[in-house]
């Protein structure tokens, strides 16, 4: 497990203001015909052969941090959003810890934990997340967000 810097995005144009920015991954600064949600990419981790990817859409005031989980081939094998309507997030603080564990801050004021998973694991879509955290609908993971966030104050 380690940082790499050889991974990259380029911004894509949005048709209206309102739209969510989307970046294409490049390698080396060549394109990975791979197209992501996000406009800054804040962290890249190789573990083994995937890419743990940590990117943000360049939003101060309502900021969401995106995980993004890919394999060799740069396909999307899992993937969370980390963030609530009105909270202002900035990623800091990333230490990874080998073998398999990524701990972070972002918001709630809390250290975040993410842990990589050699197979996909069964999940209870409706009860398996961290206040904060959302994912697609599904029964799988290859990864695990735990933290304990607490509410924002004005």
């Amino acid at each position: 497990m380690h940082l790499t810097n050889s991974l990259s995005l380029a911004r894509r144009p949005q048709e209206t203001e309102d739209d969510q920015p989307l970046s294409e991954l490049l390698l080396d600064g060549k394109p990975s015909g791979q197209i992501l949600k996000g406009a800054v990419l804040e962290a890249a981790v190789q573990w083994h052969a995937h890419h743990l990817l940590f990117l943000t859409d360049d939003v101060p005031y309502e900021e969401a941090l995106r995980i993004v989980l890919l394999d060799e081939q740069w396909q999307v094998l899992d993937e969370a959003e980390l963030g609530a309507a009105y909270a202002s997030g900035s990623f800091s603080d990333l230490a990874l810890l080998p073998p398999d564990l990524v701990r972070f801050r972002f918001i709630g004021g809390t250290d975040w934990t993410l842990r990589l998973f050699d197979q996909p694991q069964f999940r209870f879509p409706w009860v398996s997340e961290p206040r904060g955290v959302s994912r697609r609908f599904g029964f799988g993971r290859h990864f695990v967000i735990g933290g304990d966030p607490q509410p924002e104050r004005t």
